[in-house]
């Protein structure tokens, strides 16, 4: 994936996070520990994690399924956005990104992990 969705020039692009993104600081934290890893440019942009967020409040979604979940960034969005009965399921190969997925989640209190 890429750090940014929009192809604008950086001034433009930084305004509009600036005016449009809301980005809790358990989300900052992983995406700042993330771009430090070798594969950074698997994890989301935040302004696609805040999009998938909205597209789970709209649709009513209560049960979602990621496949490849890396840090786990775009589950912890989407984890946001459910219902308190709401329940994702996170599918990807072990590994250390596995587990810094699991720190993040226990850590912002959003889910059980297995």
């Amino acid at each position: 994936m890429t750090t940014r969705t929009l192809n604008l020039d950086d001034s433009l692009y930084h305004y509009l996070l600036d005016v449009s993104l809301r980005e809790t600081p358990l989300l900052k934290r992983l995406r700042d520990e993330t771009q430090l890893l070798p594969m950074a440019r698997w994890q989301i942009a935040p302004e696609q994690g805040q999009f998938l967020a909205l597209l789970v409040k709209l649709i009513g979604a209560r049960r979602l399924l990621e496949v490849g979940t890396f840090t786990g960034y775009s589950a912890l969005c989407m984890a946001a956005a459910l219902p308190d009965d709401g329940s994702l399921i996170c599918c990807d190969i072990p590994g250390d990104y596995n587990a810094t997925a699991r720190r993040y989640w226990q850590g912002g209190g959003a889910c059980r992990t297995h």
